[in-house]
């Protein structure tokens, strides 16, 4: 994304806008509550509350202007995906659920993998038309975290009589054509008792994916579970569709203060995804961190981020990251701050 994508957001939302040192990145706008971010192809998209009504809209910067997608605002943040088309455009994917979770979730990957009735849609931004994607969307299921690279796409489901236990999708981003099930993360975890000899098995219905991106038959994702350590272990996983799939990176579960591994992100042969930080702040200092994996030689680099990360993409050599300037207010600061204290910013360079 080039530099005068950054410019042209910090005049165009100057009300929103805070300064910050150049190693944190540039402030692009102030939000009140976390969101999911998405940038592909000169295209930034994010989910903004409205003060009056509670809802959020879907928000895009292209061409220089900043305004709300033509669609239906939802009663929580979108879980919105840019990729290419086959024509060369850019197209958002995204959910709309029937019965939306709103108000009572823990974290974004619950916010979706628990709603009802939810379907897949597509909105063209050279047209400006949205379409329900039939084809995806099961009348006995919910699909949630669709992404999309030209004439395919990826998404998560979860059958209405098995609402613990998500799967991993790829079928034709249009038309007819078979969905395919992948192989996704573990359910848990066992091991053998040293006392007993009998084999003793964490909960298997904690498991759930998040934030899902494809890059051609490359499928990435983030991967949650119950293993033995206290709260949820998370992976960074890849599938090669028709292929192998790998663990890029792992993280074990934490008490008070935990780590976690989320936003994966393709760009240029590389997998870049961010360590995040939850619970107690305090237990935080030096844990956030960005990634590059090389898919090619599986090397993987790290590099502090600026501040504990609540979602990122990258586009354009640009870590797009969303931060609590109040780590552990859920972005609404303590006590509230007008406009809220996230700042979603572009960092650039993160890696050397």
């Amino acid at each position: 994304m080039r530099r005068a994508l950054l410019l042209t957001l910090a005049a165009t939302l100057a009300a929103g806008a805070a300064p910050a040192a150049a190693q944190e990145g540039e402030v692009i706008v102030r939000l009140d509550r976390a969101t999911p971010i998405a940038a592909y192809g000169g295209v930034l998209a994010w989910s903004q509350r409205d003060a009056q009504t509670g809802a959020f809209k879907l928000m895009l910067w292209r061409d220089g202007v900043v305004a709300p997608a033509p669609v239906v605002p939802r009663a929580v943040p979108f879980d919105a995906d840019l990729g290419p088309t086959t024509t060369g455009g850019v197209a958002a994917v995204y959910s709309r659920c029937t019965q939306e979770l709103a108000g009572g979730a823990p974290s974004a990957d619950m916010l979706y993998g628990r709603a009802r009735g939810c379907d897949l849609y597509r909105l063209d931004l050279d047209t400006g038309v949205e379409r329900r994607l039939d084809q995806a969307s099961s009348p006995t299921a919910s699909e949630f975290w669709p992404t999309i690279w030209r004439d395919r796409i990826a998404f998560a489901r979860t059958y209405d009589d098995k609402r613990s236990y998500p799967y991993l999708y790829t079928r034709p981003a249009e038309g007819p054509g078979t969905s395919v099930r992948l192989p996704g993360g573990p359910r848990g975890e066992c091991r053998r008792n040293p006392d007993t000899g009998r084999q003793v098995c964490s909960p298997q219905t904690l498991s759930r994916p998040a934030a899902l991106d494809l890059y051609g038959k490359r499928l990435a994702f983030t991967w949650k579970f119950s293993g033995f350590a206290e709260g949820l272990d998370t992976e960074i996983r890849m599938d090669t569709i028709g292929d192998g799939h790998v663990r890029v990176a792992a993280q074990n579960g934490g008490g008070l203060t935990s780590a976690q591994l989320g936003w994966p992100a393709f760009e240029d042969g590389r997998l870049y995804f961010d360590q995040e930080c939850s619970g107690d702040p305090s237990g935080c200092n030096g844990r956030a961190r960005l990634s590059r994996y090389r898919i090619s030689t599986g090397e993987l680099d790290r590099t502090p981020a600026p501040a504990a990360v609540l979602s990122h993409d990258r586009a354009g050599a640009t870590e797009y990251l969303l931060v609590d300037g109040q780590p552990g207010s859920e972005c609404m600061g303590d006590p509230a701050v007008p406009g809220g204290t996230c700042e979603l910013r572009a960092l650039q360079p993160a890696f050397g």
